[in-house]
Order: C-alpha cells, then structure tokens, then sequence
C-alpha cells in the first residue's frame, strides 16, 4: 500500500521530465524567497532556526530530505506534526548538536571543506555501525572482483579523448543537429510503474524554445510543473505558486527544447573522466557542472554514442544527494531518436517510466505554459 505521502513525493520526482534528461527537485513550501531581487535566508523565511542560519531559504528543504537519505529517518521523527517550529522533540535538539559537531570536524580536519557528512557515520541508519562487519565469501568475491577491475584497462577501439567529441557523437547518434533543430514541439503520453501494481499516467507538452508542462494524475489529484519561457510553476490540489532554487533549474533545464544540442551551452567544467562497463555496455562517462548547486555524471555509450545513464548530484546545507536516471529502448520520432523507457532511482525509491507515444510538431496553444491563477 502506498501512502499520499509516498505518491505526492512521487509526483514531484516524476514531474520534472525533460526530452533526454530527467531531473527531479523538491517542492518548497514557501514560494516568498525573493526580496529586493536577492534570495532571503532560512532564518528570514522560517521561525526557529538556531543552526543553520544566513543559509538560502531554498536550501533548506533539500537539506530536511539530506537528513531523510542519511539516517533513514522522516519528517516526524524529528518534528511535531503541523507544528515544525516546536523543539518538543530531543531528536531535533540533537540534530542541532551534530550538525554542530560535524562543522567543527570539517572546521578543524579538512580546512572547512564538506568532507564529513552525516551519511558518512550513519549510513541510512540513526544508530551508526560501531563494529566491523565480518568478512563473508561473498563480500570477499566482490573485493577480487572490484581489485580484478580496478586494475584492468577497458580498451576502446577509436577511442575518443574530449568531452566534445564525446558529445558530438551522441549528437550525431541521436539524429544530427539539423534533423532536431527541424522540431518545433513536442507531445509525450507515458506510464509511471511505482510498484505494488500502481501506475500513474504522466503527459508532458513541450514548445520551443523553453515551454514546458508535465501532467501527472494519482489518485488524490493533478500535480502539473511548468515553465512558460519566464516563470517556473507548479500546481498540485492545495493550489499553485512559482518556483525558485533547484525546483527553478529542474523546470528549466526541462524546459530547454533543444537540451541535447545545448549540451555545451548548459554545461561547464565538462571532463572525460573514465570509461566503465555499465550494464555489459562500454561507456565513456563525463562529469558536468550545471550550477553552483547542481552537477552531472553522464554516462554515454562507446559504440552507439547515445545517453544510457545520467547521474545527477544535488548540493545541500550539508552534503550531496543523487538521483539517477538509465535510458533504454530507443525509438525513431521524426528522424531523431528518443528513449521510451526510464528506470528512475533515488534514495527512496525505484520506478519505471515508460512513454507509449511521442509526436512532433503538432500545433501548441502556448497559453498552457501559463501559471495558473489559483
């Protein structure tokens, strides 16, 4: 059984599909972030905040889901219900006195860098592992295998040396920069299996250059995301706001139609930075900085050229969190090729999106990127 907090999470996981890229965020419960044009702190948003002051507003939820990742735990574990705000709970008090402690290491031992992180004690577990494990036949196996590894070369025939080429091939792989520049816009039709025999119908509608709305029906609501070329939105029962921080970037990298030829103009600090086995397939894998918030690890097929994994790394208050994304099952839509299966995964969950339908080019009333009024 699924809980509506397990599907609105869900929703928000799912809503941020773009054509080749899938990005998640979390929504913000505060939408007044802005003042005088500069991002307010979490202590000019939010009532009570003792240790993570000065920080940005925005920063703070995607830190409460760092906490989640880390010790296994959920929002109640460390607050009143309905009343966030409240200290009544010693896990809170203690949360604060570890954040404390682990500043002071990072402070201390690695000149301030975020080394040290709550996962790195704690492993999904609020009680940390204290003894070694013991050394099984299996656990031994998987250490020759990873040295074995480690220590053979992945020889790549032709192989290529930059992340541009790298790039360029998956390009070209994909349809070529002419044949994608030729779409104008886009209509998809998908499934989202999350398990349990519960599927979700998901829609998304894309217009170039930067028009984006994703639908996703489950059975407590609607939730739709948008992006109408100025304004990211999102909208679920309670109602509609705008969006700011990591939910901004999710809806505009999105909304980027033409994403795969604007690799190079969306990404800096591109590197090559190895070739792996992924799944049986040789894949040269390339890092990328998206934003001061936000990176990726691409993970593109040697000999086809197209994406078959992305990794996205998320920064928070206190460390990063991941998500990941392997495509599968592509498939000609007027010329250029797109994956119609998805397998999502972060650090709560594993779905599977598959889309049934994509057509090209059809007409597009652009007032549907609009936010709505309530």
């Amino acid at each position: 059984m699924i809980s509506n907090k397990s599907l609105y999470k869900l929703s928000i996981f799912i809503s941020g599909i773009s054509i080749l890229f899938l990005t998640t965020g979390w929504t913000n419960q505060n939408s007044d972030y802005q003042q005088g044009g500069k991002e307010k702190t979490t202590d000019e948003v939010y009532k009570n905040i003792k240790v993570l002051k000065g920080m940005p507003a925005s920063q703070l939820m995607p830190t409460m889901h760092f906490f989640e990742a880390s010790l296994g735990f959920e929002c109640s574990n460390c607050h009143v219900r309905g009343h966030n705000d409240s200290d009544q709970k010693p896990e809170k008090r203690k949360t604060r006195k570890m954040i404390e402690m682990m500043n002071a290491i990072n402070k201390n031992n690695f000149e301030g860098k975020q080394i040290v992180t709550c996962f790195t004690c704690h492993r999904g577990d609020a009680n940390p592992e204290t003894i070694p494990a013991i050394m099984t036949e299996a656990m031994m196996k998987e250490r020759r295998n990873e040295e074995k590894s480690d220590d053979e070369e992945i020889k790549v025939t032709n192989r290529l040396n930059t992340p541009e080429e790298i790039i360029s091939k998956y390009q070209n792989a994909i349809g070529g920069k002419d044949a994608f520049m030729k779409l104008t816009s886009l209509k998809i039709e998908g499934i989202i299996d999350m398990g349990n025999n519960r599927t979700a119908p998901i829609s998304i509608i894309q217009k170039a250059p930067s028009y984006y709305l994703s639908t996703t029906k489950l059975p407590f609501g609607e939730f739709e995301r948008g992006f109408n070329g100025t304004i990211g939105w999102m909208k679920n029962p309670r109602g509609a706001q705008e969006l700011d921080g990591g939910d901004l970037q999710d809806v505009e990298l999105s909304a980027d139609f033409y994403a795969p030829i604007n690799f190079l103009k969306n990404f800096s600090a591109l590197k090559f930075s190895d070739v792996q086995i992924v799944n049986n397939d040789t894949v040269y894998v390339v890092d990328a900085k998206y934003s001061d918030i936000r990176r990726f690890k691409f993970y593109f097929d040697v000999y086809s050229g197209l994406l078959i994994r992305q990794i996205q790394y998320d920064k928070t208050l206190l460390g990063e969190l991941q998500n990941q994304t392997d495509y599968s099952d592509y498939r000609s839509v007027n010329g250029i090729l797109f994956p119609f299966k998805m397998h999502i995964s972060d650090y709560e969950r594993n779905q599977n999106l598959k889309y049934t339908n994509i057509s090209a080019n059809e007409a597009v009333d652009i007032n549907v990127f609009n936010k709505p009024a309530k």
